[in-house]
């Protein structure tokens, strides 16, 4: 598999990374589409550091025959990136006063809906977005099945209410983590019955469109220009799949598999930056307020060494175990594993995907996340040197700005990513109340839109 290394055009000028940026990715990136070699067809990439620079990349194949070559703008199915999207919706209703964040889901969804699910009576908003409702979704059941069964019949919709019939209660219960796309097709059953029109229509009129997101739909049959999805037969190799199944070391097409076992969790197409530029929108205040940004952000429930959950968003950790450095969702579908992330700490945000079912692309961006951590600032102050600086560094009480800029944000984030200081405008900065140690400074000017860091000690 070739590397193809694109060069953007964004606002009018050339916005290629730094040349040891642009090295260091394309090492990992080729690194990832080695180690997959025999098993995803194609792979694509996006990074943007906002008023800095844009890295794109594709490799392998979109089409296995005929034989079609990845491009970066090629639209994928997003999988469970779209709970985010659902999530979103919600807090829009909640800050419009449409639903409540603590009210039981009974409030919004009829008992001949809700009343099979263990407890259903506790069972809150919040548990919902969190995955502690305690129901678990039909593809934990008989995951096997379901997928041949869509594969044979792929064209055919799968109506909610059987889906909603196949789910049922997880050995956790209420309050537990579990995670499960259930949650997500009554949220998106809650967002039809708030709005009195479909989940579908809501996002697309309250995100989509506003955001002139051209390359995201819900449509099952894609158009434009996509990557189609694959599976080898031996997916699921013991049990689960009936009928004679599938050929273990046959490559199966599940690009035009009915979207609707996702309905609200895993259902929209999209591609590297239209998933960025929501992502961007969202963690500019453009889509919710920061207070529900905030408890999107919030740990719930650690859910490994990877990463933790909050409210329909995980939390990444920059190693097994350590601190985290991003947020945002994975996502895997019949045919696709994708991940979107953004990293406050450098204000970049990253989103890459793969032709076939598989989960890694967060191995992918955390070593890209540890590689850019050590490289990008010392980049920004190279290039940018002249039009700010910041003193006395270290400093014990209040840090100076010297700037150009005469309209500007400043953020500071702790090494966990973690805004500890938002201000506008402000050339003396009180930094006594943080705690000793190492962290980012980030300047925005508010007419250019660029962007500058750079790293502080307090002592």
């Amino acid at each position: 598999m070739t590397i193809l290394t694109v060069t953007i055009i964004s606002n009018g000028f050339s916005q290629t990374p730094p040349s040891n940026i642009e090295n260091g990715v394309n090492t990992l990136f080729q690194g990832h589409v080695n180690q997959n070699l025999g098993l995803v067809p194609g792979h694509v990439i996006r990074i943007e550091k906002p008023g800095s620079w844009v890295y794109e990349n594709s490799a392998g194949l979109a089409t296995v025959n005929p034989a079609t070559n990845m491009q970066a703008e090629m639209k994928f199915k997003v999988a469970s990136i779209t709970k985010m999207f659902t999530t979103v919706a919600i807090f829009q209703l909640i800050q419009n006063g449409q639903v409540n964040f603590n009210a039981p889901i009974s409030t919004y969804l009829p008992l001949s809906v809700i009343q099979g699910f263990d407890n259903y009576q506790n069972i809150k908003i919040k548990h919902l977005l969190n995955h502690t409702s305690g129901i678990t979704d039909p593809q934990s059941d008989f995951q096997g099945r379901l997928n041949y069964w869509i594969y044979m019949k792929r064209f055919d919709e799968i109506p909610i209410d059987s889906l909603l019939f196949w789910s049922s209660a997880s050995p956790q219960g209420v309050g537990n983590y579990y995670y499960s796309n259930a949650n997500f097709y009554l949220l998106a059953e809650i967002i039809k019955s708030v709005t009195g029109g479909t989940y579908q229509n809501y996002i697309t009129n309250n995100i989509i469109s506003p955001l002139g997101l051209s390359n995201t739909d819900f449509n099952t049959i894609p158009t434009g220009s996509f990557m189609r999805g694959y599976l080898f037969g031996s997916f699921y190799p013991i049990g689960g799949v009936l009928n004679g199944g599938l050929e273990p070391d046959s490559l199966y097409d599940f690009t035009e598999a009915s979207n609707s076992w996702g309905y609200g969790a895993a259902d929209i197409w999209s591609n590297t930056t239209d998933l960025i530029k929501f992502h961007k929108a969202l963690f500019t205040g453009q889509l919710i307020n920061s207070n529900w940004l905030d408890t999107m952000k919030t740990v719930v429930t650690n859910t490994g060494d990877m990463g933790s959950y909050g409210h329909g968003m995980i939390q990444f950790k920059s190693y097994n175990g350590g601190p985290i450095y991003g947020y945002g969702h994975t996502g895997t579908a019949f045919g696709y594993g994708a991940m979107l992330c953004y990293i406050p700490s450098l204000d970049v945000y990253m989103c890459s995907a793969g032709n076939y079912m598989k989960i890694g692309q967060e191995f992918l961006q955390r070593d890209i996340y540890n590689f850019l951590v050590n490289n990008i600032t010392s980049v920004s102050e190279t290039n940018l040197d002249n039009s700010m600086s910041i003193y006395p560094n270290p400093t014990t009480t209040i840090l100076n700005i010297s700037t150009t800029f005469p309209n500007y944000e400043v953020k500071i984030f702790d090494i966990a990513g973690h805004m500890v200081l938002h201000n506008k405008n402000s050339q003396t900065l009180d930094v006594s109340y943080l705690p000793t140690g190492l962290y980012l400074l980030e300047l925005q000017d508010q007419n250019s839109m660029t962007t500058i860091t750079r790293k502080f000690v307090r002592e």
